[in-house]
Formats: C-alpha cells, sequence, structure tokens
C-alpha cells in the first residue's frame, strides 16, 4: 500500500472520529425543544408529559401542533395551548 493512500485512509478516520464526538456531544433536536419547555413553569408538567407520550415522542409534531394551536387562537396561555393539542390527539387517536 502507499504512503499516499495510508495518509488519505488515516485523514479520513481522524473526521468520522470527529464527527462521531461531534454527534454524541451536542444535544438533539429533540433535546433542544424538551429543554424550552421544561423551562416554561406555566404549562403543567402532567399536561406536557402526556401529549409527549401520545405524540410519540415526537417532539416537531408536537411543535407543529403548538405553532398551529398559537396562531388560530391567539391570545390565550401556553397551557391552553397544550390543553388544546391535547384533546385533539386524544380525539383523533380515540383515547
Amino acid at each position: 500500500m502507499s504512503i499516499g493512500l495510508t495518509v488519505l485512509l488515516v485523514v479520513i478516520g481522524i473526521v468520522l472520529l470527529y464527527c462521531a464526538l461531534e454527534k454524541f456531544s451536542t444535544k438533539s433536536r429533540a433535546d433542544q425543544i424538551f429543554e424550552t419547555w421544561k423551562q416554561k413553569s406555566e404549562v403543567n408538567p402532567d399536561t406536557r408529559r402526556r401529549a409527549i407520550v401520545i405524540a410519540g415522542h415526537d417532539m416537531e409534531r408536537i411543535e407543529r401542533l403548538l405553532e398551529i394551536a398559537r396562531r388560530n387562537n391567539p391570545e390565550r396561555t401556553e397551557q391552553w395551548y397544550w390543553e388544546k393539542i391535547l384533546y385533539d390527539m386524544e380525539r383523533d387517536r380515540g383515547v
């Protein structure tokens, strides 16, 4: 094997290792959203937890539903928005 090929393989290995370490050291988008929601003390944790479980931990789905609820029902409380999406998801699932 030539020296050039060996150097290329070593560089590729270092880049792959760096990418793997970077991926594990940063929070995922879902983790970032959940941290933001956790800080919002005006939302009952049980309401938030039930909505997350019913949505199958799909944080992006919950965020989309919250955005729609906020757009369609301005001037409501954050708790109301969470209860609305929880009600809608339970209704749609027949829970």
